[in-house]
């Protein structure tokens, strides 16, 4: 006797005869909700992580992976409830921890962010993407004596990353510029220097850090190091704006007006391209008047 398929019906076929394929449970949703979110298919995952909950109202696991779908699709508000959910089923699920403190971070309440952060270094205490995140969020808040402390930590699991010591370099230099004691500021700017060469050690192409770097060595009167700084980082990406701009400026400082004009004309040239830097252009622009009438 013939099987007549309907829309949508799968069949299994067994050695004794033909069988009906069983409903889907929850955790083969989960499976193929998986699938279609590592292709990039967010609003079909969620479908899936839908049913997968629906299905089973404590799969945890479920909840998270709907959270993170919800935020890659930016309903926001969804991914932390989801986030919320998976930690009433598991108070000690990490990932739900770090991913919710994420998305309150990003949402601007950073208080809550912290107390997440901190629950997932609890659970965690040497999850690293944790601990830099903390300690970027603790810069943010101003709360410097934290945040380097947290990045202390995460050196001590891995010297080895060069985002780390270039934030760490950036609260030292936010901490110099709040220091009352001079002999404190200069300790402090010798440490935020240490930690951008630090980072350009481990990556010498990190454009970023010679351009902090030049910035420290400038607060800390070092004309001649923030000159080599700027030039290392237009040696990394050449038609870098802000690097051109302070660099004719440095040269000026310097007292060499050749190398003022040729790094004014440059930046000329390169920043005009931008809107965002036209009332710099104008800056310049009078600067090489000036100095090209000296010549």
């Amino acid at each position: 006797m013939k099987l007549h398929l309907l829309a949508g019906m799968v069949l299994a076929f067994a050695v004794s005869g033909v069988a009906w394929a069983q409903e889907k449970t929850p955790e083969d949703y989960f499976r193929d909700g998986n699938a279609a979110f590592t292709e990039g298919a967010y609003e079909k995952s969620i479908g899936l992580y839908q049913k997968a909950v629906s299905g089973k109202d404590d799969f945890k696991e479920a909840w998270y992976n709907l959270g993170a779908a919800y935020g890659q699709t930016r309903q926001y508000d969804k991914e932390v409830n989801c986030y919320r959910k998976a930690l009433q089923l598991d108070p000690t699920y990490a990932r739900a921890h770090y991913n919710l403190a994420l998305s309150l971070e990003d949402s601007g309440k950073f208080d809550e962010a912290l107390a997440e952060y901190r629950e997932t270094l609890k659970a965690e205490p040497e999850a690293l993407d944790a601990l830099v995140n903390t300690g970027i969020l603790l810069s943010r808040m101003e709360k410097l004596d934290e945040s380097i402390e947290t990045y202390q930590k995460a050196l001590a699991l891995d010297d080895g990353v060069p985002d780390i010591h270039y934030n760490l370099g950036i609260v030292y230099g936010k901490k110099a510029k709040v220091a009352e004691d001079a002999a404190a500021r200069d300790e402090l700017l010798k440490k935020e220097v240490a930690e951008y060469q630090k980072a350009l050690e481990i990556r010498p192409t990190f454009y970023k850090a010679c351009y902090n770097l030049a910035l420290a060595h400038n607060r800390a009167g070092n004309l001649d190091g923030e000159i080599a700084a700027y030039e290392q980082a237009l040696a990394i990406r050449r038609n870098y704006p802000e690097a051109l701009y302070n660099l004719a400026y440095a040269w000026e400082e310097k007292g060499d007006v050749g190398k003022a004009v040729e790094y004014w004309k440059q930046y000329v040239e390169v920043a005009s391209k931008y809107e965002s830097e036209k009332p710099f252009v104008e800056i310049a622009q009078k600067e090489l008047a000036r100095l090209e009438g000296k010549q």
